[in-house]
């Protein structure tokens, strides 16, 4: 599915707007991690990639005008993309998808690092999210010319946690995904098809790499 812009939000969701910002690669180049007033931390780790650190993101966030495209070449800002999630096949209790981002901009811009993520029901509620990024394979700048796409493939279980209901939905189903861009503060809509995701909203997330998604 395309990405959509979504409308502010009221002003009692203001102030939780920067926990939405994504990062490169963590380690310096382009900002820092994103801190969650209410940490949860990681649970277990995925059974291949290892994680490197977790974002958790709080359930009030802000929507926040796409920024404008860039003129020259450049960093990918908001504006110059497009995303898109797509299924990639479960496994046993696990979930698995391709988040890809196309560039829309008439110039050429780069990518490097991790999206932020926040899960949304389809009336554009929050759900708790924890996003956990994982390496390897190591950030890489992936260079974009115009119509050039980028993707990390997600990674989810839909088996309840400790503290979930055991029978039924262990969370709200989401509709919606808020995907920000490495080093970006505004954000892409993305229709979310996908399923619940249980564990406290936990996604694991692979660095952007070259090239649209597989299949």
């Amino acid at each position: 599915m395309g990405s959509i812009t979504r409308p502010p939000f009221a002003i009692a969701l203001a102030a939780a707007a920067a926990l939405l910002c994504a990062c490169g690669d963590g380690d310096g180049d382009g900002g820092g991690p994103d801190a969650s007033p209410t940490p949860t931390g990681t649970t277990a780790a995925p059974s291949t990639p290892s994680p490197t650190m977790t974002q958790d993101f709080a359930p009030t966030p802000t929507a926040s005008a796409p920024s404008a495209p860039s003129q020259a070449s450049g960093r990918c800002h908001t504006g110059d993309l497009k995303a898109r999630i797509s299924t990639a096949g479960p496994a046993a209790g696990q979930r698995y998808a391709f988040l890809t981002l196309t560039n829309t901009s008439g110039a050429t811009c780069f990518v490097h690092g991790y999206v932020g993520m926040l899960l949304l029901s389809a009336s554009d509620h929050p759900i708790p999210t924890r996003v956990e990024r994982l390496s390897p394979p190591a950030p890489q700048t992936v260079r974009l010319q115009p119509g050039e796409s980028a993707h990390a493939r997600l990674q989810w279980t839909v088996v309840p946690g400790a503290r979930e209901p055991a029978h039924g939905a262990c969370a709200p189903t989401p509709g919606l995904a808020w995907i920000t861009p490495p080093d970006e503060r505004s954000h892409l809509a993305v229709n979310w098809n996908q399923g619940v995701v249980c564990n406290n909203g936990h996604i694991s997330t692979t660095p952007l790499q070259p090239g649209p998604a597989p299949g």
